[in-house]
């Protein structure tokens, strides 16, 4: 199981955080005495000393410059300990420390030995595994101080001996003499010392009662913010959202964690690099824990670079520790098995064995992914055993959560309960949701897998409701939200199993739906608020400026790629420049969305739909309503129908024996033969059928309208063009549509105004898109070669003449541009854009129509990203382009791309292409299906977009299914 943050709690606040945190009062003096290093002269003599390696010859460098021994000489030596201190190197720096508590015994000043004792003992602590040694010359400090009366050092050692006990995992001791610092700090009044005290309670009680460190978190904050003590302001504001992410409360945490940024922008050189570097290392675990596996990527990377020039070891360990879990998370096993055994190594060459039980934990999870089940027990085991022995709950119960996954995967049950009975135990003591829902759907899958119904419903049902509020949590707008699902429908798919195996048919599609489109249900059902009109200013400056970035660096690419001759390295270098500032974009993003909450005020409360509401959707007996789930080894069908005698809706499921990697495979090949108008296809087409619907098919007799809601791979399924055993398409007989969820149909359906006045065209076609390409290809596609496309041309002023120039507006060539759709869209009522369509099949939001620039401000290049942000009120929108269709298939969202961008921003109802379609043929289906839909006749869209596919069926040059089978409508079809 990847890292998380309940053990961040127990390892990384307690073991770097608090190193971080108490640089200055670890070393015992104010920060003014560590600034007042004297005179030239005794700055000299303190890096002599230091550079002078024999304590002989310091002795006779000492007796040669006795008059110099005085505190200003001691604040030089605790200013020469610092880099080390920040580098990690605590060797050294501890080095100095015991030079600097020679000379004060020399100077025979008490209160000087006793501060230096102090700055002695505080490193010794933050030394790997030498928390215990530290003990002696802090007691020794203490009672040097306590003699000479200062409490103010007192408060200051006392608060070193806690933060010595802490790392011993001794909290209770700790938290005493924490509170004896804490009434010293405020008999004498020192607030600023007084911050620092409730910040360090806050994590010692946060590894046992998490609302108690909060409570002392927020004194702190409050305190620091009244007394302006930025350095401990940064810290219990980072140490705020390190609690909340351990929740799952990713919004409120990114919160705090941009609060923090700013604190340390303020202090400016006067901040903690590695301090920066953790920062950066919690915002890429909140992205993590989201499914946003580049932006993890980048800030891991961002943190690790700090953490190799400052040579903090522990930390560079830790970096590639959680670099290796983004790429487990990627399915990239071998390169996060690299990852995990450079983390161990180095974890071991400092001895940190907490890093190591980690590494070791992740190394066994990965053999396992791998089902090289023989590798992946003996480090698991050992995790857990070095975990159980250093009594870190939060890292036992992650070796607990993996031992558990291993075992299931072995079919070795009982002992799955056993282990994952203890996990859940754990992290219900420790409120970590994330580990909860993992051991209650563990425990769900054992139990199911035992015949233990009862008892599997429960667990699945626990796992499911703490999913939901984790949901609810995630930072961002839509395109952040959806990728959090992705990994996490495991006790959906269980419910699902469950309940088909009791035939509870109606209760299965409940879950099956709960599964499904919840980001886009979301926004459909609370409507959307524009991000933009929410921003102050100074924020719509700076939102405008990093869009302007993204829109100069792609419009450089375009140019380039577009050259008769492009320049191969410059082509190289701009595309990285494209993808960093994108993730720059989405990052700034995220954080506007984090700075309005009120943005997502709604979020989570559209309800799935209801047996009766099924009916709804259902206008004849001739209509039959298909919702496919797919699992790993099976899949379901659902039919609901209504038949003449009953004009209820009827839910019928069908268990299909079909795994997903074999649906894959056959879908992809079957997607192949049609892309390239292989003439073999027929027997793909009628495989798929005998798999996907021929177990339905007597339920599905004499049904002529069939509205299809995939489920993952099946999102890339053309359904329309598979054989049937009377050798006859699908679409032969039936119209074919396709929706996200039936809920998010419903809500689809809500929109439609059948009163609205006549339809309003926008139609772009064929624009002008700089240098023409010189070779031209005997079979024009809209796609990224980026040919003229003069049938695209002829498309849209057919479109024009066809709706009248009354009611359509229509541009073509080099009035075809961005802006012009940005500044007209949200007017039309029917949108088409007949121009080409590039595909990006790494990051399917920034896949783009290609359009004609306008102006300084836009690239040309209208992305599904920026179509997500239009405010638009059509009620159809057409993407007569290569691949408009496709996109990431989101496990539980659907197909994220063009489709899934319209819908967001307000369009019910889009025909999109799933592969490289034809310009002529296209150009036909187009106007035939503008021409059905106007037609007296009144045919539902998706019957239009049917009859103008027969239409080229039946015409032997474009009988393939290539040129009529391409294009889908999704949405409502009516």
């Amino acid at each position: 199981m990847p890292f998380t943050l309940r053990n961040v709690l127990c390892l990384l606040v307690l073991t770097l955080t608090l190193h971080l945190g108490l640089t200055t009062p670890a070393f015992g003096q104010p920060k003014s005495l560590v600034n007042s290093t004297g005179s030239a002269e005794v700055n000299e003599l303190a890096t002599t000393l230091v550079r002078t390696k024999s304590e002989t010859e310091q002795q006779e460098l000492l007796a040669h410059k006795a008059k110099l021994m005085n505190t200003s000489l001691l604040a030089a030596l605790k200013a020469l300990a610092t880099p080390p201190v920040q580098k990690g190197d605590y060797g050294e720096a501890a080095r100095i420390s015991q030079l600097a508590v020679r000379i004060a015994e020399k100077m025979g000043d008490r209160t000087a030995l006793g501060i230096a004792l102090c700055d002695l003992g505080s490193i010794v602590a933050r030394s790997q595994n030498r928390a215990a040694e530290a003990l002696e010359p802090l007691q020794k400090s203490l009672t040097i101080l306590e003699e000479v009366g200062n409490k103010k050092e007192q408060a200051r050692a006392l608060q070193a001996i806690g933060f010595a006990y802490s790392q011993q995992r001794k909290h209770k001791l700790a938290i005493d003499n924490y509170q004896k610092s804490l009434a010293l700090s405020q008999e004498v009044g020192d607030k600023k010392q007084e911050a620092l005290v409730l910040n360090s309670m806050g994590l010692s009680f946060s590894t046992t009662d998490q609302q108690l460190g909060m409570t002392y978190y927020q004194k702190a904050r409050a305190l620091s913010e009244e007394v302006n003590d930025k350095s401990t302001l940064h810290m219990a504001l980072s140490n705020i959202a390190t609690l909340y992410i351990s929740e799952g409360r990713f919004a409120e945490a990114l919160v705090y964690l941009q609060k923090s940024l700013k604190v340390m922008e303020e202090l400016g050189s006067e901040a903690d690099r590695r301090s920066l570097a953790y920062k950066f290392q919690n915002i890429g675990l909140i992205y993590r824990r989201q499914g946003q596996l580049d932006q993890a990527l980048a800030y891991a990377r961002k943190s690790l670079d700090i953490l190799v020039e400052i040579d903090d070891k522990f930390g560079t360990a830790n970096l590639q520790n959680n670099i290796g879990v983004i790429y487990k998370s990627q399915g990239l096993y071998d390169e996060s098995l690299v990852w995990f055994q450079k983390a161990l190594k180095n974890f071991e060459a400092i001895q940190a064995t907490p890093g190591v039980a980690r590494s070791l934990n992740n190394i066994g999870d990965a053999y396992r992914l791998q089902r090289r089940y023989d590798l992946a027990l003996e480090p698991l085991q050992r995790s857990l055993r070095l975990r159980e022995e250093s009594r870190d709950r939060g890292g036992v119960m992650l070796s607990l959560n993996n031992l558990g996954r291993l075992y299931f995967d072995q079919g070795k049950y009982t002992e799955t309960l056993e282990l994952s009975r203890r996990a859940l135990q754990i992290a219900e003591e420790l409120n970590s949701p994330e580990d909860l829902w993992t051991a209650q759907d563990r425990m769900g899958q054992a139990f199911r897998a035992t015949g233990r119904t009862t008892e599997a419903r429960q667990s699945f049902v626990a796992a499911i409701a703490n999913l939901e509020k984790l949901r609810k949590q995630v930072a961002g707008g839509e395109q952040q939200q959806q990728s959090f699902m992705e990994d996490k429908l495991s006790p959906w798919l269980g419910m699902v199993d469950l309940l088909v195996s009791q035939k509870d048919n109606s209760e299965a599609l409940f879950f099956a739906e709960q599964s499904k489109a919840r980001v886009l249900l979301d926004a459909l059902q609370a409507g959307r608020t524009s991000l933009r009109k929410s921003l102050s200013p100074e924020e719509r400056e700076n939102e405008e400026q990093e869009r302007l970035e993204l829109v100069s660096l792609n419009s450089q690419l375009t140019t380039e790629i577009r050259r008769d001759k492009p320049d191969a390295r410059r082509v190289t270098e701009l595309k990285a420049s494209v993808e960093k500032a994108r993730l720059k974009y989405e990052d700034l993003e995220t954080a506007l969305y984090v700075a309005h909450p009120e943005l997502k005020v709604h979020r989570g409360e559209a309800p799935i739909i209801k047996p009766a509401e099924l009916t709804a959707l259902l206008p004849d007996t001739a209509t039959a309503l298909l919702e496919y789930v797919v699992a790993n080894e099976k899949s379901y069908l659902f039919v609901i129908s209504k038949t003449p005698a009953n004009d209820e809706a009827a839910v019928q499921v069908y268990t299909l024996p079909v795994s997903r990697d074999l649906l894959a495979k056959e879908i992809e090949s079957f997607r192949d033969q049609l892309a390239t108008r292989d003439l073999g296809f027929r027997t793909s087409a009628n495989k798929l059928y005998e798999l996907l619907l021929k177990p339905a098919e007597s339920q599905l007799r004499n049904k002529t309208n069939l509205i299809i809601v995939p489920d993952n791979i099946l999102g890339d399924l053309p359904f329309q063009a598979l054989v049937t055993g009377a050798n006859r398409f699908l679409i032969e007989d039936s119209a074919v549509a396709y929706a996200p969820s039936l809920t998010v149909l419903r809500e689809m359906s809500r929109r439609r105004n059948p009163n609205a006045g006549p339809a309003g065209l926008l139609a772009l076609g064929n624009p002008t898109l700089g240098a023409e390409t010189i070779n031209r290809a005997a079979l024009t596609l809209r796609d990224e070669k980026l040919d003229p496309l003069p049938e695209a041309e002829q498309e849209v002023k057919s479109l024009g003449r066809l709706y009248g120039g009354s009611h359509s507006s229509v541009y073509i060539g080099a009035e075809a541009r961005e802006d012009r759709v940005k500044n007209e869209a949200g007017r039309a009522r029917i949108l088409h854009f007949a121009t080409h369509g590039v595909l990006n099949n790494v990051s399917p939001m920034y896949s783009h129509l290609a359009l004609a620039g306008g102006g300084a401000n836009e690239d040309g290049l209208l992305e599904a990203w920026e179509l997500m942000q239009l405010d638009l009120h059509a009620d159809l929108a057409v993407l007569s382009a290569c691949e408009t269709a496709r996109g990431h298939i989101g496990p539980g969202e659907g197909m994220v791309g063009f489709s899934w961008a319209m819908f967001i921003a307000g369009v019910p109802s889009i025909v999109v292409s799933q592969w490289k379609v034809e310009s002529a043929g296209t150009r036909e289906l187009m106007v035939n299906f503008h021409r059905g839909l106007i037609s007296p006749a009144r045919v539902t869209r998706t019957e239009a977009l049917r009859q103008a596919a027969l239409k080229l069926m039946k015409k032997p040059e474009t009988s393939h299914p290539f040129y009529w089978a391409g294009f889908v409508l999704v949405g409502d079809g009516r």
